[in-house]
């Protein structure tokens, strides 16, 4: 069974940074709707056909396991997106969601309004993440990190939120009147549950590594609801600190945000460290250049991620840019993984 590739899937995923990967922010938007996508096909699929899926092993990890024996792992950082949890259903639902509850509670507009937008443009549902992806991408580039020094993430995300909504095509008269309340609904929205769930092996995972004694962080390219979201899914208590980029001011790979999390972790090396991370260039690019172990987390379907967009980058073109690639990319090999199930039996000694 090959991976599903729809026009609609490339047009999504072919809003890239300019570094040519999706970053982990634009992936919860961007990527959420193929990982619904590949999701479904595999549960249509045969249990032969599962199996003919190209794969890794948890076999990959033997030579992290064999290091973690002279060096024990005393610290482990988590990437969020990806990696702990993903988006809640359809991201372009959410967005509608809102402005449709937004119209119909105002009492200049009503159902009459939301009726109109539906009949004279049904297709707006299509346009949601395409245009976030590029509201965002521009946004960033003005503001990066979240608007850190220069305002609160909230302003940040709701110049982007306006945007996405005007380039999906709702109409400006219409736009003008909700767009603060409908704004406001989604950023409070993003910072729960809500819009939030796990991925099935993360709580027994991480509950495992806490009670072995291993200090568990969060180290992510993200603004300051992570804490909240954390809360709301209920898995905060489990982590020392929660470290973003909104609110540090830099995001991986560089060595800064990894060098706060091995102090915040109170650990004296970095071979004392594993971070795990779905993306390449942030969560595997950026641990070998601090000189810490990894896990790449590539669960099904995350293929699409990179290789099928006509502009991103592959893993080995990221890793070729640094002038390392055949070790890099072996590295990478080695302890890459499909979901985070054996991660504990590697790490805990």
């Amino acid at each position: 069974m090959g991976s599903v590739v729809t026009a609609s899937t490339l047009t999504r995923l072919a809003a890239i940074n300019e570094d040519g990967e999706i970053s982990e922010t634009m992936q919860f938007q961007a990527y959420q709707n193929v990982q619904q996508q590949q999701q479904q096909h595999q549960a249509d699929s045969s249990s032969q056909d599962v199996q003919q899926l190209p794969t890794y092993t948890n076999n990959n990890l033997d030579d992290l396991k064999q290091a973690t024996k002279k060096t024990p792992i005393r610290l482990v950082t988590f990437d969020f997106t990806g990696t702990l949890a993903m988006v809640k259903g359809n991201t372009a639902d959410h967005y509608l969601a809102a402005l449709k509850d937004t119209i119909l509670s105002n009492p200049k507009l009503g159902e009459k309004a939301w009726e109109t937008l539906e009949k004279e443009d049904p297709a707006i549902h299509q346009r949601i993440v395409p245009a976030f992806a590029s509201a965002y991408k521009r946004q960033m580039q003005v503001l990066p990190n979240f608007g850190y020094g220069s305002g609160s993430s909230e302003d940040w995300w709701k110049a982007v939120i306006i945007q996405t909504f005007n380039c999906s095509g709702v109409p400006k008269a219409l736009l003008d009147e909700v767009k603060d309340q409908v704004s406001c609904v989604l950023y409070k929205r993003f910072a729960t549950s809500a819009a939030w769930e796990l991925y099935p092996e993360v709580p027994s995972l991480i509950r495992a590594l806490n009670a072995s004694g291993i200090t568990l962080g969060v180290v992510s390219n993200f603004d300051s609801r992570l804490g909240p979201i954390l809360s709301s899914l209920g898995i905060d208590s489990y982590f020392r600190f929660v470290l973003t980029s909104g609110e540090l001011g830099v995001e991986k790979p560089s060595r800064k945000i990894f060098e706060e999390a091995m102090a915040l972790g109170g650990v004296d090396s970095a071979e004392e460290m594993l971070h795990v991370g779905d993306t390449v260039k942030t969560d595997v690019v950026g641990p070998i250049d601090f000189g810490m172990p990894f896990v790449y987390v590539q669960r099904v379907g995350d293929e699409l991620k990179q290789d099928d967009s006509p502009q991103a980058k592959t893993s080995e073109e990221v890793l070729a840019e640094r002038g390392s690639a055949d070790h890099d990319a072996l590295a990478m090999k080695r302890n890459t993984v499909r979901n985070l199930t054996a991660l504990a039996d590697i790490v805990i000694a």
